[in-house]
């Protein structure tokens, strides 16, 4: 399976092992299970518990989250699901089941949470939680609060045949004159459900691709005007800041950081969204034009 531009490799559950298909030439990661760990010999740092996608979670480290350190090992537990302890050297997912273990929470676990994390700690990429699609060659994101319909506009783009680069979360990389967009992994919910990756998206990215620019969507009236318009100065800010995937409070100044850099090289626009499943042909519509297609 493709995930974040590597081969996931589901190796011990029987269910998730069909689903592994690899691409030649990128880094392999594996998903293995052990019931001889003990996560809590492993790790000195543990955090308390928090709420996360319904599940109360915790996480175990070797330094303290607190510190701007780089981390290679750690682990975080779902409470009744299960513990995930990722080793950076072997490249390996390493999982201990839970009373309420399935195999379908371990992909949700690891594909929409852990990893991304992985990816963040180890400063690979930049993790957005956004949307995002492939629009006349180049990628564009899709931002929106909680139930802001990023979602129901992404799945409109994926049947009129587009290419879905992430339904939640993307990985991003600087480079000298934009960012590179990674696709995060081939699953969509076109309606928000608790710890499910939704449906298998066929026209899923293989490819890294430039980032064009993104939208922030806004709810409106049924009979609203559809419109578009560039965000400059603090809403530009402050949109970019708050496209984080990662929050943690010792990661405030990289996330301005982040922000401050990205709102240089990247366009930033409000589109006005009628709260209308009728309207989002001429929603889907704007868009292209606004790309030129």
């Amino acid at each position: 399976m493709l995930v974040f531009n590597r081969n996931f490799i589901f190796m011990d559950d029987k269910i998730l092992e069909n689903t592994t298909t690899k691409v030649l030439h990128l880094e392999e990661v594996y998903v293995l299970s052990t019931d001889r760990l003990k996560v809590s010999d492993l790790f000195p740092f543990q955090s308390p518990w928090v709420r996360m996608s319904g599940r109360e979670v915790r996480y175990y480290t070797n330094e303290p989250f607190d510190m701007q350190v780089y981390i290679t090992s750690w682990a975080l537990e779902v409470e009744d699901v299960v513990t995930l302890i990722w080793d950076s050297k072997q490249h390996t997912v390493t999982y201990i089941e839970g009373k309420q273990y399935t195999a379908e929470l371990l992909q949700f676990w690891v594909l929409h949470t852990f990893f991304p994390l992985v990816l963040e700690f180890e400063k690979r990429y930049t993790i957005l939680h956004v949307s995002a699609v492939e629009i006349g060659g180049n990628v564009v994101l899709f931002s929106a609060f909680s139930g802001g319909g990023k979602s129901t506009l992404v799945d409109y783009f994926i049947q009129q045949g587009h290419t879905m680069y992430g339904d939640d979360t993307i990985a991003i990389e600087e480079q000298h004159d934009g960012y590179d967009v990674i696709a995060s992994y081939p699953f969509h919910r076109p309606y928000r459900q608790p710890e499910a990756l939704g449906y298998d998206v066929p026209n899923f990215a293989k490819q890294v691709k430039s980032l064009s620019c993104m939208y922030v969507l806004e709810k409106a009236t049924t009979q609203a005007k559809i419109y578009i318009e560039e965000l400059t100065g603090v809403e530009k800010f402050e949109a970019l800041y708050q496209s984080r995937f990662v929050t943690f409070d010792y990661m405030k100044k990289e996330r301005y950081l982040f922000a401050s850099s990205m709102a240089k090289k990247v366009k930033v626009y409000k589109i006005i969204v009628p709260w209308e499943l009728s309207r989002l042909e001429e929603v889907y519509q704007a868009i292209l034009t606004h790309n030129g297609v």
